[in-house]
């Protein structure tokens, strides 16, 4: 096989291709191409093996398969075969990199995490959708309040789809089936009866789940008792009915010159030329105002108001009571400029924000009143102490 092998050797470095980049590409192990260019049988498998890797190593590198298979029978002496039909050898690519594939085994997994998505999707849509009540929003009245008349309208915003239903206890007094705008808004008109009411809003939508709001309102129709013969005695502030947000409740009113002070809710309030002002901060909720005129012979009139009082952030009445005190008040993390010093007794000071700190260097003569409701001193007789008030 001296000039078989000589023939494969020559041709293969003509071309410039070594054993190992030609065992690559042909798939024959190289040991094998080497016995070829060799001449060495003895590491050559069997006859057909042989001649099955000579002719795909003749097709690689361009040569005539036959030719060089007949060739070889001839260095070994084997008896010509029949030519078989001649194969061109197609060059084998090396294996790189394939972008991906939807095979059955790819697009099965795939598959199954979009259904496993789309099914947590759906899941949570059917949460947000009918476990979440709808919502509703009473705008009058936004809180409790006080009314003068017995008619009264309500007044709120919910889903567009709701059903709204009204009740007013006592009576009992229902509206039902009233149907929102196409912005939700919705109004009704109701009866009060004297005394509280409580109205009951609910809406229910399309899907079952039902809201509800709670409301109280006083009926309380100016009135006015007086003991015969009557003193004069005017409110002109506040109204009937009037709502205060974190404000002082103003008390404006006329009565008799001879009259030297009048009660407002059993505190007495100084009349001057038969005029008297006054400022209270009340408690939240409905409140009652009770003015009474009485002179000096015993005689007395009294006149009401009903209000209503709101707070939405911190309102502190400080009172220095007893001696004096070094007092500082930060809101909303900013210190007051006005405070930091010593405030004599009897001086007083209010501060309202989301958060009010006051400080005081005698504690058992500051007293403080938050959101209208008295808290009592910071503490004993000269002690340092520091409180926080923050918005309900």
């Amino acid at each position: 096989m001296a000039r078989l092998g000589e023939i494969l050797r020559t041709r293969r470095e003509k071309k410039g291709i070594t054993l190992d980049q030609a065992a690559a590409d042909t798939r024959i192990r190289e040991k094998f191409l080497t016995a070829l260019e060799d001449g060495d049988v003895q590491s050559l498998p069997g006859a057909v093996y042989t001649r099955g890797f000579l002719r795909n190593y003749a097709a690689y590198l361009d040569l005539d398969e036959e030719e060089l298979v007949l060739l070889y029978h001839q260095e070994r002496g084997l008896v010509s075969e029949p030519a078989p039909t001649k194969r061109r050898f197609k060059e084998m690519k090396p294996i790189g990199s394939r972008s991906l594939v939807f095979t059955p085994v790819v697009f099965i997994p795939v598959g199954v995490l979009a259904v496993v998505v789309l099914f947590i999707g759906y899941l949570y849509y059917q949460f947000t959708s009918f476990a979440v009540a709808p919502a509703l929003d009473v705008t009058d009245p936004a809180t409790d309040a006080i009314a003068q008349n017995a008619t009264f309208v309500v007044h709120g915003k919910t889903v567009p789809a709701g059903r709204v239903t009204i009740q007013v206890f006592p009576g009992p007094l229902t509206l039902a089936d009233i149907k929102p705008d196409a912005d939700g808004a919705f109004s009704a008109q109701v009866t009060l009866t004297a005394g509280s009411n409580h109205i009951v809003v609910e809406v229910l939508d399309p899907s079952g789940k039902v809201s509800r709001v709670n409301r109280s309102v006083i009926l309380q129709p100016e009135t006015a008792t007086s003991a015969a013969p009557a003193i004069a005695l005017t409110l002109d502030e506040p109204s009937n009915g009037q709502r205060y947000e974190n404000v002082p409740v103003t008390i404006v009113g006329r009565t008799e010159p001879t009259i030297t002070s009048v009660v407002v809710n059993g505190a007495t309030v100084p009349v001057q030329s038969g005029h008297f002002e006054a400022r209270f901060y009340f408690p939240a909720g409905p409140t009652e105002i009770t003015v009474i005129a009485q002179n000096t012979a015993g005689l007395s009139t009294t006149l009401k108001r009903g209000v209503s009082v709101v707070y939405t952030s911190a309102v502190v009445q400080v009172f220095v009571r007893g001696g004096d005190a070094w007092i500082q008040a930060s809101v909303d993390g900013a210190v007051v400029a006005s405070t930091g010093h010593v405030y004599k007794d009897g001086e007083t000071a209010t501060f309202t924000g989301r958060t009010v700190v006051v400080r005081s260097g005698n504690a058992a003569a500051t007293a403080i009143t938050y959101n209208g409701v008295y808290q009592g001193t910071m503490g004993q007789q000269g002690q340092i102490a520091e409180k926080q008030y923050s918005a309900q």
